[in-house]
């Protein structure tokens, strides 16, 4: 009888061992109950530090963006002041034009 090991990619988010998807959670839960026949301790602690690559990836990504979006909010604040002092130049302007008609 010949034993092929599984082997660990990760596929769509998820990692994979023998086919069949599986996240984090659901690992740790096969892993809790013991029922999980499908590698080795070796396999268990790749796909979990897989699933952990991804999620810094996502975190750094998410700082990322909500650093932007603070750039973009100031960016807004000083248009809309700079708006609103053209406005009142636009009136002075206007108060002078047609005070010397």
């Amino acid at each position: 009888m010949s034993h092929t090991t599984p082997t660990v990619v990760v596929d769509s988010g998820a990692s994979v061992i023998e086919g069949a998807e599986m996240n984090a959670n659901e690992l740790a839960d096969k892993l809790e109950q013991g029922h999980w026949e499908g590698g080795t301790r070796e396999q268990a602690a790749t796909m979990l530090r897989q699933q952990q690559e991804k999620l810094t990836k996502y975190e750094l990504r998410h700082v990322a963006q909500r650093d932007r979006i603070a750039i973009l909010e100031m960016q807004h604040k000083q248009q809309q002041a700079e708006i609103e002092a053209l406005k009142a130049e636009l009136r002075l302007i206007d108060e002078l034009v047609r005070g010397k008609k």
